[in-house]
């Protein structure tokens, strides 16, 4: 009851929004790439701007402040790419684009880097993934 339904679905949303960023590979884009995975979509900047728009475009229809609708979204949407610094593999998050190209791990990596492709979570490689993620996330 505290965060109205809309607000929360949209939070949902915007926690997920970030890999898009994988449909770059559909196109040739280079994991490393600015616009692919882990780039741009996972930095603050995204996570500041992105909500703002949400917000700016729903707070009415969430039934909340713009305010509370902008913390909540900015919140759930850096939640992924800080979540994404702590995993045991990849290139690390574009969090300094667009001012650098640089990718950044937190200084602990805990939760076991996820296969892309779904089959691969029938491994046991992907038993521990997911084993992981439920420790570590949920």
């Amino acid at each position: 009851k505290v965060i109205p339904r809309g607000l929360l679905l949209a939070g949902m949303g915007l926690a997920m929004l970030p890999d898009a960023d994988v449909l770059a590979f559909k196109f040739g884009v280079a994991y490393g790439d600015v616009l692919g995975h882990r780039g741009f979509t996972h930095s603050l900047l995204f996570a500041f701007v992105v909500p703002l728009l949400v917000a700016w475009l729903g707070h009415k229809r969430f039934k909340a402040s713009l305010a509370r609708c902008w913390a909540f979204l900015t919140l759930s949407l850096l939640s992924h790419s800080l979540l994404d610094s702590i995993t045991t593999g990849g290139k690390g998050v574009g969090w300094l684009w667009p001012w650098s190209d640089e990718r950044f791990f937190a200084p602990w990596q805990v939760i076991k880097v996820a296969p892309f492709a779904l089959s691969r979570y029938t491994t046991p490689y992907g038993h521990q993934v997911i084993l992981s993620e439920l420790m570590w996330v949920w």
